[in-house]
């Protein structure tokens, strides 16, 4: 009796801690930043570029050697005259080369540079990822909004067969009236179980983008605002606020210390070389300590750094080339995007002001007149299906509306 008692006093508790979360928008736009592996991989490819430039500015492994060293071939020769210094020598050889400081300058830059290039992908990725989240989001959200209209729409059509079963009982109404409604509440579940479905399926895609079972059970912040209509950005603002464009300044800041990089092939190398000879039989000990020093300015070996420096300058005309195309295009979408979107707001503002009222007032009369004897139900069915097609068509313009808002919060990375 007392494990009785004390399972029905932790009960609740256990109930209330097994009921799915509601996550806002927010919070599922910043878990999504926080665990998506394709941001992560970005974060990986930046660190991996840093990591090569940490080692840009080492020196060259030395070479070392040991060997013979003019030892005659016939080792009978050697006693013949032993007046002669014929024995050869045993010699031991390093070399290192010097490092070009220049070129070892430009190459860190170089290296470097590919992790900004990736920091900016990592960041236009991230700007995708959140415009499908608030996608997702807003879709779950209007499916919702439809449901409840559905819902309420399905409580006046109840209101509406009781009273038919009432008349018909007292034979003032037609048993043909009754079928009728009763197969317009069943259209009306159908559709009903399609928004579900639907719903279900944004719950699935969000899922996916938090990287975890498409099936885990949770519910959204249904509280939101339609936002203020913003202006739209102008060409340098939209170049400071896009990452891909940023992407691409990266992308020529790249190419220009790539070209700094292969300017240094031009610059002589250098390394020194030191041999000590140990003398064998009667030859005395040698060295040897020898500089060199490459001459890459020779023309027919400056031929290929400078074929590669102007296909590198090439490269970077089609690079600001794509910098422009990319601007233009945004600027244009984004501009259409803010007059379909002042043009949408106007057709939800009028829905919502006008149309619903009006319409709403037409059924709440038709029902009266039906009340009264003066009116039909098939009039009384056609204005509830109105009425019910109309506060659907308004969360249509609704969704529409958000649609548009995550497509220019998308352009304009916001």
């Amino acid at each position: 009796m007392k494990r009785f008692l004390l399972f029905l006093l932790f009960l609740p508790l256990t109930t209330q801690a097994q009921l799915p979360e509601v996550l806002p928008l927010d919070t599922i736009l910043a878990r999504v930043e926080r665990v998506h592996p394709r941001l992560r991989q970005y974060d990986a490819q930046a660190k991996a570029a840093d990591a090569y430039a940490a080692g840009a500015r080492v020196w060259m492994a030395p070479r070392v050697g040991a060997g013979p060293f003019m030892v005659p071939y016939s080792a009978n020769r050697r006693g013949e005259d032993m007046g002669m210094q014929s024995g050869g020598s045993v010699m031991v050889m390093a070399e290192q080369g010097l490092p070009n400081r220049a070129r070892q300058r430009a190459n860190e830059s170089y290296l470097r540079s590919q992790a900004n290039v990736d920091r900016e992908t990592r960041a236009y990725t991230r700007n995708q990822l959140r415009a499908d989240v608030k996608q997702n989001y807003y879709d779950w959200l209007m499916l919702q909004k439809k449901l409840h209209v559905l819902e309420k729409t399905e409580r006046l059509m109840e209101f509406a067969l009781r009273s038919i079963e009432l008349r018909y009982k007292y034979g003032g109404e037609k048993l043909s009236d009754a079928y009728r409604a009763q197969a317009a509440l069943q259209l009306h579940h159908v559709e009903e179980m399609e928004l579900e479905g639907q719903l279900k399926e944004r719950r699935a895609n969000l899922n996916t983008l938090l990287v975890r079972d498409p099936q885990t059970l949770f519910y959204i912040d249904t509280t939101y605002h339609l936002r203020a209509l913003d202006r739209s950005l102008d060409t340098t603002e939209l170049a400071q606020a896009r990452s891909d464009v940023r992407a691409l300044d990266q992308s020529l800041v790249r190419n220009q210390l790539q070209q700094q990089l292969e300017r240094t092939a031009a610059r002589p190398e250098f390394a020194v070389q030191a041999q000590h000879m140990q003398g064998l039989g009667s030859m005395p000990n040698q060295y040897t300590v020898l500089g060199t020093m490459s001459v890459p300015f020779v023309p027919w070996a400056s031929r290929q750094y400078k074929a590669n420096v102007a296909g590198m300058q090439l490269e970077a005309q089609a690079l600001r080339e794509q910098r422009a195309d990319l601007l233009i295009q945004a600027a244009g979408k984004v501009e259409a995007l803010n007059a379909r979107r002042r043009a949408q707001y106007e057709q939800v503002l009028l829905y919502k002001e006008n149309v619903l009222p009006a319409v709403l007032k037409s059924y709440r009369a038709t029902l009266l007149a039906y009340e009264q004897n003066t009116e039909t139900f098939s009039a009384v069915l056609q204005a509830w299906e109105t009425l019910r097609n109309t506060r659907l068509a308004a969360v249509d313009q609704e969704q529409q509306l958000l649609q548009l808002q995550v497509e220019f919060e998308r352009e304009q990375e916001q």
